[in-house]
C-alpha cells in the first residue's frame, strides 16, 4: 500500500519558526509525513515560492485556491491509494492518532476522514486518491460555491469543497475524548500568540495529542498569550444618547465633548500593539461615534498600514462625510470592516431607542455596502425594547446581505436595567474570553482590565506610557482566580465572560 503525504506550506515563512528544540515546523512536519503508513519518500510541499529542504519535491504555484489544491492532489497521487493533508506549520502533529485514523479510514472504506474536537494542528486529513477526481466533477458542475473556488486557500478549504455535497461521500471521524473545540486553540505557528502557546505547551510537558489536552485541562493558565483586540476610543463625542447604552450616564454631556486622540498618538499605538502582539484587530468605536474624529481619513490609513492590524469600526451611521468614505474606498490598502448599529426596522422603534438620524443612519449602511462590498455587518442588540422589531429587521437585511449581527443586551455588570429577552449563557461558567483576549484603551491611554470597568476600578496601567508587555501581565492574576472560580467585584454580576470578540 503506497500513500503520499501532501504538505501545505504556501505561508511558508510560518513554518520556518523553530520551536522548542531548535527544530522548525518545516522540519518536524516533514519528519511527521515520512514517517506516515506508506509515504516513506513520497512527500510534496505546496508552494508559493519554490522553497523547500534538498530531497523534498515542491509544487510550486504563484496563487492557490481549491481549484488548484485539487489539481494538485490529482497531479501527486497517481498510483497512491490514500493523501494525508496537513500544514506545515503545525508542529505537533500526532502520529499516533494519525495511524488510527488511518486504519479506521481503510477498514470502513471511507472516501475522507478527519478527526473533531482536538484543538487545531493535531492531526491531518486523509483522503482516497480516487475522490479527487469526484471533487473535481462537483466544483465544475457548479455545486461548490464560486467563493471557496476562488478564494485564498484556508486550513477549511479541503472540508469546504465537501461539504456542499456531503451525502454524496462516505465519512469517518475521529473523535477526541474530551471536545475542546470551544478552547478556540490553534497549535501552529503561523501567529506569535501561537507560538506563545505552542512553547508553553512543549515546556509544561506537552509532546503529543494526549499530553497537550492534558495541559489544556490541567493548567488552563497557559492558554492567556497574548492580546488579540483592542477596543480603542478615539472620540468623546458621541451623536447619540443610546437608552441601553452605559456611556451617557458615565460620560456626561456626549453631544457636546470635544475630545479626541491625536493622529500621532493613534499611529504609536498601533505600531506598539503590532510590536508586542504581531497580529491583533483594532476597533476604533470603544464610546463615542469614529465618524466624528476630525482626523478619521488618517486614523483608518494609519492603522491599516500597521503590519499584521485589521481594523474595526462600529458606527452608528451618523456624521459620516460622503467625501471621506469616497476616499477611504479609493484609497485605503484593504478595506476595514464595518459595523453599522441600527437595532430596528421602523424609525419609531429606533427613536425609542437611539434616538434621530434613522434616515441618515439607513442611508449610511446602503453607501457603505456599495463602497466597501462584503465587508459591512449590520448590527441590531436584542432586548425587551424591540424584540418584535427584530425579525423584520433581520428579514428585510437578509434580502441584501448575510452580514447581520444580533447582539445580545449589556447590562454592564448590572450598572444598567436588565433588559436582555433570554438568557444565553453556558450552563457551565469557565474563564473570561476578554480577559484573555482583550485590551481597552481609553483617550488619555488608560487600560482598564477590561470594557465592563466604566468606573475604571481595575486600571492595569497606561498604553502610552507603559510597556504593553507589562499591563497585559497585570491581568493574568484576574484570570487565574477565574480559573479557581472566584469572580470578585464586578465579575460576579458580568454576563459578557461567554461573549468572544474576532
Amino acid at each position: 500500500m503506497k500513500n503520499i503525504a501532501i504538505v501545505n506550506a504556501v505561508e511558508f515563512s510560518a513554518a520556518m519558526q523553530p520551536i522548542a528544540d531548535g527544530r522548525t515546523s518545516l522540519e518536524r512536519v516533514i519528519a511527521f509525513g515520512k514517517a506516515l503508513p506508506g509515504v516513506e519518500d513520497a512527500v510534496i510541499l505546496l508552494s508559493r515560492n519554490g522553497q523547500a529542504p534538498s530531497g523534498i519535491r515542491s509544487d510550486t504555484r504563484a496563487a492557490w485556491n481549491a481549484g488548484e489544491l485539487l489539481s494538485a492532489f490529482k497531479k501527486h497521487s497517481t498510483g497512491f491509494e490514500d493523501i494525508f493533508y496537513f500544514h506545515a506549520d503545525c508542529p505537533l502533529l500526532d502520529r499516533k492518532i494519525s495511524e488510527r485514523m488511518h486504519a479506521n479510514h481503510r477498514k470502513y472504506f471511507a472516501d475522507y476522514t478527519y478527526a473533531d474536537g482536538y484543538p487545531y494542528g493535531l492531526t491531518p486529513e486523509i483522503l482516497r486518491s480516487d475522490l479527487v477526481g469526484r471533487l473535481q466533477i462537483l466544483c465544475e458542475r457548479g455545486k461548490a460555491p464560486s467563493g471557496i473556488l476562488s478564494s485564498a486557500l484556508r486550513r477549511e478549504t479541503l472540508f469546504d469543497v465537501i461539504k456542499t455535497d456531503i451525502n454524496s461521500f462516505d465519512i469517518e471521524t475521529e473523535l477526541a475524548p474530551g471536545d475542546q473545540r470551544l478552547l478556540r486553540i490553534s497549535l501552529t505557528t503561523d501567529t506569535k500568540r501561537n507560538r506563545v502557546l505552542l512553547k508553553s505547551l512543549i515546556a509544561s510537558g506537552g509532546t503529543d495529542a494526549e499530553s497537550i489536552t492534558r495541559i489544556l485541562d490541567e493548567k488552563p493558565e497557559v492558554q492567556r498569550t497574548l492580546p488579540a483586540f483592542f477596543p480603542i476610543q478615539i472620540a468623546e463625542r458621541c451623536p447619540q444618547t443610546c437608552s441601553y447604552c452605559p456611556y451617557p450616564r458615565f460620560g456626561g454631556d456626549i453631544l457636546s465633548k470635544n475630545g479626541y486622540m491625536s493622529v500621532e498618538k493613534f499611529s504609536s499605538l498601533s505600531e506598539k500593539i503590532s510590536g508586542f502582539c504581531g497580529d491583533a484587530v483594532i476597533d476604533i468605536s470603544l464610546w463615542g461615534e469614529p465618524a466624528l474624529h476630525p482626523g478619521i481619513m488618517e486614523i483608518v490609513k494609519s492603522a491599516l498600514k500597521t503590519p499584521g492590524i485589521e481594523l474595526v469600526i462600529e458606527t452608528s451611521g451618523i456624521g459620516w462625510k460622503d467625501e471621506v468614505l469616497s476616499r477611504m474606498a479609493a484609497e485605503l490598502p484593504k478595506p476595514p470592516t464595518w459595523i453599522i448599529s441600527l437595532d430596528a426596522r421602523s424609525e419609531p422603534v429606533y427613536k425609542g431607542l437611539r434616538g434621530d438620524g434613522f434616515t441618515e443612519a439607513l442611508g449610511a449602511a446602503e453607501r457603505l455596502m456599495t463602497l466597501f462590498p462584503g465587508s459591512v455587518y449590520v448590527q441590531a442588540v436584542r432586548m425587551k425594547e424591540n424584540e418584535e422589531d427584530l425579525e423584520g429587521f433581520f428579514t428585510s437585511w437578509k434580502t441584501k446581505t448575510e452580514k447581520i449581527i444580533i447582539q445580545k443586551y449589556d447590562s454592564f455588570c448590572e450598572y444598567l436595567p436588565e433588559r436582555k429577552v433570554s438568557d444565553l449563557s453556558p450552563l457551565n461558567r469557565f474563564p473570561c474570553w476578554h480577559l484573555r483576549r482583550d485590551m481597552p484603551i481609553m483617550l488619555d491611554g488608560t487600560v482598564a482590565m477590561c470594557r465592563e470597568d466604566l468606573e475604571r476600578k481595575h486600571v492595569l496601567g497606561n498604553a502610552f506610557s507603559e510597556n504593553l508587555s507589562d499591563i497585559w501581565e497585570k491581568g493574568e492574576a484576574l484570570d487565574r482566580r477565574h480559573i479557581a472560580l472566584d469572580y470578585p467585584g464586578i465579575c460576579a454580576a458580568c454576563d459578557e465572560w461567554y461573549t468572544y470578540n474576532f
